[in-house]
């Protein structure tokens, strides 16, 4: 299993590409040579914090400090919703899935699914219109992380669509375990505001 850092800045400039790097050759053979039409930008708020672009350059995770001007998707969440969200995150589906030699692009998070799409789904990201959070409900605390397509500011007090759930589902979510449409269908997901944000989003990584 990968260790997995509790900085952001080492999560995404370290931990990342070396992630990418030890998927197995059939992933790699599938990307040689392929670039991102945009940058996923993934942003921690508050102290600690900061904002990283990530991009597929000729098969290969490429981190740069900031937001890029080619704007993908931007993933935000505040500092202290960093580790119970991300970290704790992928160590779930690291010990979900422990076997990386066996792993397909379909099976990985978010972020390497993003990285990997092509010029016309990029383009149907960039039209999503609005953005959303995710407000997971860990213990007494209401944890948030947002999706914004494109360059549009992230609004995370003030969505376009809210998708409530508790950690725990969140968690398996995360590590595969079942998909977000079996947790609506369960009623463990609850929806606030524009539908069509996320079926947009779903839509666009399958």
């Amino acid at each position: 299993m990968s260790q997995i850092p509790d900085a952001p800045g080492d999560f995404f400039t370290l931990f990342v590409p070396q992630r990418f790097a030890a998927l197995p050759p059939s992933v790699h053979s599938a990307l040689a040579a392929r670039s991102s039409p945009g940058a996923l930008v993934c942003r921690v708020e508050g102290d600690g914090g900061g904002t990283w672009s990530l991009r597929l350059v000729g098969g290969k995770v490429e981190v740069t400090p900031g937001q890029a001007a080619d704007v993908l998707l931007q993933i935000t969440l505040p500092a202290e919703d960093f580790v119970p969200i991300l970290i704790e995150g992928a160590r779930a589906y690291e010990a979900a899935n422990p076997d990386v030699s066996k792993q397909s692009l379909e099976r990985q998070l978010i972020a390497f699914k993003a990285l990997a799409i092509d010029a016309e789904r990029a383009k149907l990201i960039r039209a999503i219109p609005g953005s959303m959070v995710f407000a997971i409900k860990d213990g007494e605390r209401v944890r948030r992380l947002g999706l914004t397509p494109g360059d549009r500011a992230p609004r995370l007090d003030a969505p376009e669509c809210r998708v409530e759930c508790l950690m725990s589902d969140f968690r398996d979510m995360q590590s595969g375990k079942v998909q977000p449409m079996q947790l609506f269908m369960q009623q463990k997901m609850k929806m606030i505001g524009n539908a069509q944000i996320p079926m947009a989003l779903s839509t666009v990584f399958v």
